[in-house]
């Protein structure tokens, strides 16, 4: 088997929605930055959604022959079959199924093929479970039973799994918005697909609706069949309203908005993400309990459910009183931080992920960098002040030739890893991992994802320097398969990596 290649079994279209898909291009991201490759098995995806999927980090293969015309029931014997096969050619020994009819009888056999199967969901639809992995990311999920067959099944049940796209997380800013205009700003957001066209439906409310005339963006999503529709719509609106149509740059959308209209789906975790002020409604049953959490913890007002039990005074009530934004960004961190990819990618592989040191990891860095072992290998021995730690640590993270990695494995801090550019260009490397954290090769997987991450961001020259009376490190190199070379009179070994 190749652990460094994932298959994602997964499906898009009108009457399914974008959202399996779409998450699933996030762990393909989190994968990637692992070093690993990610394929998408897939028997019906969008054309917009397709051509979208060219830019990601992920290989897309049709479910059955090319150019067939056939479809397969998503969970039946065929899509066993057909699954099973792209698992064994591609040496996989995992697949990821998305989607809601992923039923005990295709998790036995593809377990039974010698796989391991995870199962992301949004509801507990199987009265027993036989995959290895269960994933829910919704706050729900902690309530549901989930029985499973297998007594070693890993659970992986709440928003701290919500997995979010590099779109939204990795921007160098997501406080600064993009005012542009005097009126109230509204995204208007509900779903890849929305059969049903309840956008048409929020944009006549809102038609109605008292107050000064907003300015209102309308995405439309690559399976949306309304989109003439709400052009025309649009066009006819006391309000300035844009249509959007299959939007690449979403992350830049809520920045511009004081506030969002939107599904109880997956793209809730989004907005949340982004602090935005917003109003949910239910276009799909089961939205129905992200809709009642979200609207219980008061995070976003309730608009009802469908076109006839859409809440026309709750809605005007909300875009009336909306207002500006400001400062939001650390409103909902407890609800989603941004890396439920990178700990849903770990439980598929060693458990061990990176995320980017922050400011609150002053203090921790700080005895890490004074722990007695490491103060011994370290190039320079001294025992480093408070005052000249703070000033380093602020310039790592403001600086453009420095990235840090704190690594994590069960959601404590285990180690460091950190990259600074050299005059050559190559990126020189250093990493410590916490005392109680040593053994077991755990430093070896960081610098082996410290690299990967780093490759995955163009990067591909790296060299470490390590003390002689350091073999530690040395063979955390050398089984890593950096060419070592040695300055005896130095006192000091060389590793360079280059792919």
């Amino acid at each position: 088997m190749n652990d460094q290649t994932l298959l994602i079994r997964a499906d898009a279209s009108v009457e399914r929605g974008t959202g399996h898909v779409m998450r699933m291009i996030a762990l393909a991201q989190a994968w990637n930055r692992r070093g690993g490759v990610a394929h998408l098995l897939t028997d019906s995806l969008p054309d917009g959604l397709a051509k979208r999927l060219t830019a990601e980090p992920i290989e897309v293969h049709p479910l059955g022959p090319a150019n067939s015309k056939l479809v397969f029931r998503q969970g039946s014997v065929e899509d066993v079959s057909l699954t099973g096969d792209y698992l064994n050619r591609l040496g996989s020994l995992w697949v990821v199924a998305d989607g809601y009819d992923f039923v005990i009888e295709y998790q036995r056999a593809l377990r039974k093929g010698g796989h391991r199967v995870a199962v992301v969901t949004d509801f507990d639809y199987c009265s027993s479970w036989a995959c290895d992995m269960i994933v829910n990311q919704n706050p729900h999920a902690a309530s549901e039973s989930y029985k499973a067959e297998l007594p070693e099944c890993q659970r992986l049940l709440g928003t701290r799994y919500a997995l979010l796209r590099d779109e939204f997380i990795h921007l160098p800013n997501r406080t600064t918005g993009s005012k542009t205009e005097s009126s109230k700003q509204i995204l208007l957001s509900l779903g890849g697909s929305d059969a049903p066209n309840l956008t048409a439906a929020v944009l006549e409310a809102l038609e109605v609706a008292g107050g000064e005339p907003l300015s209102i963006r309308v995405l439309v999503g690559a399976a949306n069949p309304h989109r003439q529709v709400l052009e025309r719509l649009a066009r006819r609106s006391r309000h300035r309203v844009e249509t959007l149509v299959n939007v690449r740059d979403m992350s830049n959308q809520y920045l511009w908005a004081d506030g969002v209209i939107s599904a109880g789906g997956s793209s809730c975790w989004e907005w949340i993400y982004f602090g935005l002020n917003a109003a949910v409604m239910v276009i799909a049953e089961n939205q129905r309990p992200i809709y009642e959490a979200l609207v219980a913890a008061e995070i976003a007002v309730g608009l009802g459910e469908g076109r006839e039990g859409l809440d026309v005074k709750a809605l005007e009530r909300w875009a009336t009183s909306l207002t500006s934004c400001d400062g939001r960004e650390r409103r909902f961190r407890n609800w989603v931080d941004g890396y439920g990819a990178d700990r849903l990618a770990a439980a598929l592989d060693s458990g061990v992920w990176l995320r980017r040191a922050e400011p609150e990891d002053r203090q921790m860095y700080f005895e890490w960098a004074n722990d007695p072992a490491v103060r011994q290998n370290s190039l320079q021995s001294e025992e480093i002040d408070w005052g000249e730690h703070c000033r380093w640590f602020d310039r790592q993270l403001e600086a453009d030739d420095r990235e840090l990695f704190v690594a994590i494995r069960q959601e404590r801090p285990v180690g460091q890893i950190r990259w600074t550019r050299t005059e050559s260009g190559e990126w020189s490397v250093a990493f410590s991992v916490a005392a109680e954290a040593r053994g077991g090769g755990l430093g070896r997987e960081i610098v082996r994802l410290g690299a990967a991450r780093m490759r995955a961001a163009g990067h591909q020259h790296f060299v470490a320097t390590v003390k002689l009376d350091n073999p530690a490190s040395a063979r955390c190199f050398e089984r890593l398969g950096w060419r070592r070379s040695e300055d005896v009179e130095a006192g000091l070994v060389f590793f360079r990596s280059s792919k």
